[in-house]
């Protein structure tokens, strides 16, 4: 219709009407341009607006997780150092032997760090996501993210290392009658049947044994740097949460 318009008027001569329709495609045309940035920007809005929710319900997935492993991990070290420091009376006794025993069946097992961050790199990595923050949204989330991957892989050597060499090879060590039990891993409950483990000769024997005191030391060691990757993280966790909380309109 404007083109006809236009071209009508140019037969005519009609350069004032010419100018008119000009201006009229002009602006339309900005117009449009302009409504579909403004729909584009919203959409990008929204969306940014969805991943924080995403991103939010993951860091409340992880504080839950980090908080229900606090517990599980403070038991198995306390009861491997309980199990470690009557080890290194050399006293027979039945509190001792016990303790022993009962941090026998600890050392088999060990904790790593292992969260969800699916989030977390979409919100680091999709450039449009990413334009929608600012400068202190995006040094956060990287300084979150550099956490993750840095105490990540050194809670992975914590859980690794320990197993490289299995102390219940020991000849010292027995292993009993098969029971019945059930665990919780990350959320999934799981029934096995375990084979405990009990010391086979006197404290005052076991004692001097190199190899399992270097099994007690090198799970200690390793083992105990978790909690540290665990409030590491969950600091981190609790600051990003807190900056986009306060930045969220």
């Amino acid at each position: 219709m404007i083109l006809r318009r236009i071209i009508q008027h140019v037969q005519d001569q009609n350069w004032t009407a010419v100018g008119i329709d000009f201006v009229i495609v002009v602006v339309g045309v900005f117009l449009g341009i302009q409504l579909g940035n403004w729909n584009a920007a919203r959409a990008d809005r929204a969306e940014y607006g969805r991943a924080l929710e995403r991103f939010d319900a993951e860091v409340e997935a992880n504080l839950a997780t980090l908080d229900d492993l606090d517990d599980e991990v403070e038991g198995r070290l306390e009861r491997a150092r309980d199990g470690f420091a009557a080890l290194r009376t050399c006293e027979e006794t039945e509190a001792n032997r016990e303790a022993v025993n009962r941090s026998l069946n600890t050392l088999v097992g060990t904790h790593g760090l292992h969260l969800r961050r699916s989030a977390l790199d979409e919100l680091t990595s999709d450039p449009a996501l990413l334009a929608q923050q600012s400068a202190a949204e995006r040094q956060r989330l990287a300084d979150l993210l550099f956490t993750f991957e840095m105490m990540a892989r050194e809670a992975s050597i914590s859980e690794f290392y320990p197993q490289e060499g299995r102390f219940e090879n020991n000849p010292l060590i027995g292993i009993g009658a098969p029971r019945e039990g059930a665990f919780t891993f990350y959320g999934a409950e799981f029934t096995t049947v375990a084979y405990p483990l009990s010391l086979q000769v006197p404290i005052p024997e076991a004692c001097r044994d190199n190899d399992l005191i270097k099994s007690y030391r090198t799970w200690l060691f390793w083992q105990g740097n978790v909690p540290t990757a665990f409030q590491a993280v969950r600091s981190e966790l609790q600051e990003t949460q807190t900056l986009l909380a306060e930045a969220t309109p």
